[in-house]
């Protein structure tokens, strides 16, 4: 699937891009820093490789280039996948780069379904992946939604039929936590496990009109 090269020069390429077109570099930054944390204490769950890591990585990081296109905001995530599609990369070939730029067109909004052209294009191992690196990406991204790395660090248990995760803070993380639980979506769909967030020990409990459908 992947080109037989260092790791090194694509997480240059990666970085070279997203110094070019983000303006807000501390917050992927910090979520792709969160995302790998998932990744790697998923594995038993998603069963992907360091190839499929490095994915994750390039989509964390330039998951917002969007914004440079659309300043409102509104469908960035569309215009950082056509950002990733069109630069020339030569650390990954086409199948990964589609692949990751999947990933970042779904870190907000609308989760992978076969309605979308481009997801349905992909083979069903493309497919999978996308889902699984998504799933941690949405979470990653919520977890830092208000651009202020309140959410230091992840640590994650999965007793049976849940994930659980410990998260260490430097101040309130209720809204970090609501959008995390609202775009946890796909991966209690992904995972098939239910999401339950804490912070020293105690559940983070949302009011009622918080809690996701």
């Amino acid at each position: 699937m992947s080109l037989p090269i260092n790791d090194s020069a694509a997480r240059e390429e990666i970085v070279a891009l997203m110094r070019d077109k983000e303006a807000r570099p501390v917050h992927v930054q910090h979520v792709a820093m969160l995302a790998l944390q998932l990744f790697d204490q998923l594995v038993e769950l998603h069963g992907l490789g360091d190839r499929e890591r490095l994915l994750l990585e390039a989509a964390s990081h330039l998951h917002d280039i969007g914004h440079g296109i659309v300043v409102t905001g509104e469908g960035h995530h569309k215009e950082s996948a056509r950002l990733i599609r069109e630069h020339p990369w030569t650390s990954f070939i086409p199948q990964e780069v589609e692949i990751f730029a999947q990933v970042a067109r779904y870190h907000r909004k609308s989760i992978p379904e076969m309605a979308h052209e481009e997801f349905r294009a992909l083979p069903d191992w493309g497919r999978r992946i996308v889902q699984r690196l998504a799933a941690m990406l949405r979470l990653a991204d919520s977890l830092d939604r208000n651009h202020t790395q309140l959410v230091q660090s992840i640590r994650v248990e999965l007793p049976t039929n849940r994930m659980v995760f410990h998260l260490e803070v430097i101040g309130p993380v209720i809204r970090e936590v609501r959008a995390a639980q609202l775009k946890g979506d796909l991966a209690r769909a992904v995972f098939q496990r239910d999401l339950i967030f804490l912070v020293g020990g105690e559940e983070v409990r949302l009011p009622l009109e918080s809690a996701p459908p």
